[in-house]
């Protein structure tokens, strides 16, 4: 009766890898975004149509921004990927109880 609790241990494990890699790929993608969006409003800027902007305040909101997004996004890969792990361990072991008499 081992190996079915290391069996679960590695989906779990497998799971949690999969939303790191989710969170990881999420936070870059929407920090670049903001990397882009501070050179279009310095370019704005240098060509006399908006204020100023500041890299640290762009920066700043996007990395908050991001990381609650990220976090949103692997937490639902993460809990879609355990549930579905545990329905199917649940059927499993219905399927190879015995029958009820």
């Amino acid at each position: 009766m081992r190996a079915p609790g290391r069996a679960a241990r590695a989906v779990v494990a497998l799971w949690l890898l999969v939303g790191a890699v989710v969170w990881s790929g999420i936070f870059d993608i929407l920090v670049i975004r903001g990397e882009k969006q501070y050179l279009l409003d310095q370019a704005r800027h240098e060509l006399g149509l908006r204020p100023r902007a500041s890299l640290d305040a762009v920066m700043r909101r996007t990395v908050h921004d991001a990381a609650g997004t990220a976090s949103a996004w692997a937490g639902f890969v993460v809990a879609a990927g355990l549930g579905t792990a545990a329905g199917v361990r649940r059927g499993t072991r219905r399927k190879h109880a015995p029958p009820d008499r």
